[in-house]
């Protein structure tokens, strides 16, 4: 039971690494039923509108959601006090969830908006966590780790390189 218990506990505290593994796997069917369809496809392109659906949309929904009803629960996890501006935060990252969802479908301008939103948000988050860390000693799983490598610096890495490499794809759609 103990186990089951951890499982759960794993994919609900590290969401944006498992929804990222969907990410890639919808990617490669993607790209294989494309070739298949003798449709050409470029791999960053659709990699960096599934990690928008699926990292951000999906993830930045069921966080944002967590933020705003269950504060008192997700606060201490980042070594805070739960504090009205969880409400705050957890509907921006609600709208930016589902703008990053809808980016699938409306192209490489929105998906751009989209990443340098996220990009923006997260680089200013992992400087605030950051700062808690040498300033407060707060290592908490929320503050530090995961979160933090991950969520706030190396995804939006990612999905700015994926931006940048999409760029000379859509450069040359739009020509045709």
């Amino acid at each position: 039971m103990g186990s089951i218990a951890s499982v759960i506990s794993w994919i609900f505290t590290n969401t944006a690494v498992w929804l990222f593994l969907v990410a890639v796997i919808v990617t490669v069917v993607k790209m294989r039923r494309a070739r298949f369809a003798r449709r050409v496809v470029t791999a960053t392109y659709l990699l960096w509108g599934e990690t928008l659906f699926y990292v951000l949309g999906l993830g930045f929904v069921y966080i944002g959601i967590m933020h705003a009803y269950f504060g008192a629960t997700v606060a201490p996890t980042i070594g805070w006090s739960p504090s009205p501006f969880e409400y705050e935060l957890g509907w921006a990252e609600i709208g930016l969830g589902i703008v990053a969802m809808l980016s699938l479908w409306r192209g490489y301008e929105m998906r751009l908006a989209a990443t340098l939103i996220f990009a923006i948000f997260s680089f200013a988050a992992a400087a605030q966590h950051i700062d808690q860390i040498v300033r407060l000693k707060n290592y908490a799983p929320g503050n530090a780790g995961l979160i933090l490598w991950w969520g706030d610096i190396a995804l939006p890495i990612l999905v700015l390189v994926l931006a940048y490499l999409s760029r000379e794809a859509h450069e040359r759609y739009e020509r045709m």
